[in-house]
């Protein structure tokens, strides 16, 4: 593991990174988001497809893998096409669906934990529109320690998974090792990490709210222009905050883990 400066500028220069690479080719990564959105929001949200909401769980990891490895060939210039890709990938795959399976495991734990949890928040949202202000305002009272409850487990998942797929991939580590290290490397950095996060974050909020504050100019023109506008623009804001995040997770591994 590489020992750099976890300090808030090091979380800053990790953005910029991650901008800089993005704008090299922006419509390679915006393809790539949509991909990533396509599997893993859209088709387990329609009608009937719920049950591969457990299959992305376990394709998430290689998905990944192939995501980091694309960065790392943009940034180093490598022409590499994608079959050659999962190529490299195939040796890897048993140990990287088994990192899945570790992923849909903790999903499986932490939803029957949370379980009277969850229907708490689903009824609320379904009764929503029918409650008065003071009763959404309780709502909420009961909302947010739920959802902080929902952070408070999902961190840990996240600091395991965060550079678990490419250390199996690309360092070849064991998934136990991959998981600790992951979590080991999230914990040494967590300043500059935190740091590189919480900017993130303020600049995808700030691109949605632009994107919202711009086509709300349209609607003293037409509504449902500026409505089909406002979709469109958070929609290509999404992609972008996609990339991004798939960006940022590539130059952190890169430099925490000297993977590149």
């Amino acid at each position: 593991m590489a020992i750099l400066a976890s300090r808030t500028k090091t979380g800053i220069s990790w953005i910029a990174e991650s901008i800089a690479l993005f704008k090299q080719t922006p419509r390679k990564w915006l393809l790539l988001a949509l991909t990533y959105l396509a599997i893993f929001v859209f088709i387990p949200s329609f009608p009937g497809m719920q049950f591969f909401a457990f299959i992305t769980i376990l394709i998430w990891p290689i998905f990944i893998a192939v995501a980091i490895r694309l960065y790392r060939n943009a940034e180093f210039k490598k022409d590499e096409n994608f079959s050659a890709v999962v190529q490299l990938m195939q040796p890897k795959m048993k140990k990287l669906v088994m990192l899945g399976f570790v992923n849909l495991a903790y999903f499986i734990v932490v939803s029957l934990l949370l379980n009277a949890d969850m229907q708490v928040l689903t009824d609320i949202m379904n009764e929503q529109k029918q409650m008065s202000e003071q009763e959404l305002m309780r709502a909420m009272q009961t909302m947010i320690p739920i959802f902080l409850k929902l952070i408070v487990f999902f961190i840990p998942l996240v600091m395991a998974v965060w550079f678990a797929p490419m250390l199996v991939a690309f360092n070849d580590y064991s998934v136990t090792k991959a998981l600790k290290s992951s979590i080991a490397g999230s914990l040494q950095y967590v300043v500059a990490m935190t740091a590189a996060w919480l900017l993130l974050t303020a600049g995808i909020m700030l691109l949605m709210l632009a994107a919202s504050l711009f086509s709300g100019l349209f609607a003293f023109i037409s509504l449902a222009f500026a409505q089909s506008l406002m979709t469109i623009l958070v929609f290509g804001a999404l992609l972008i905050s996609v990339a991004l995040t798939l960006a940022f997770q590539y130059v952190t591994y890169r430099d925490i883990f000297r993977g590149a």
